[in-house]
């Protein structure tokens, strides 16, 4: 189990806070600091300049760096995502791709005409007509559960 360390920093004029978080945590919070260009009490006091004297603030430190782990690692960020959601429908190859699991990929390919295909180790790219006879290309993601990426030319 990690240990718990405390930590203390002056959040405004003369008033402390004792925040303790394990060492996981504390690690996020010194990155999302670090990405934002700020010391680790620069972003808590960011954190809890919105948190009620009566509220735990060792809770709202913990609840806002998992919130910015999952946004800067899993979930993308979605200004972001609508820029990049815009430029590929402006892409002509683009335009028509997206990802699919491995139950919908294989379903899919029983119903296609798979041509050929090159096998690239970690991947494996395949091509051929879909059901309806229009030119697609696959990407197949050799790792367990992971997602496949489909280009897809419609007639």
């Amino acid at each position: 189990m990690s240990s718990i360390s405390q930590r203390t920093l002056t959040v405004t004029t003369g008033k402390r806070a004792s925040i303790k978080l394990d060492q996981p945590t504390w690690h996020a919070v010194e990155f999302l600091a670090h990405e934002r260009g700020q010391s680790w009490q620069e972003w808590c006091r960011n954190v809890l300049v919105n948190v009620d004297g009566d509220d735990n603030q060792t809770a709202a430190v913990r609840e806002a760096a998992m919130a910015g782990l999952l946004g800067a690692t899993i979930m993308p960020d979605f200004q972001d995502r609508a820029e990049q959601l815009a430029l590929q429908e402006a892409n002509a190859l683009m335009r028509n791709s997206g990802t699919m699991d491995d139950k919908l990929l294989n379903a899919t390919l029983k119903r296609a005409k798979v041509q050929g295909g090159s096998d690239f180790g970690g991947f494996e790219v395949l091509f051929g007509f879909d059901e309806h006879g229009a030119d697609f290309v696959v990407v197949k993601n050799r790792i367990a559960g992971g997602l496949n990426f489909v280009l897809h030319a419609p007639n």
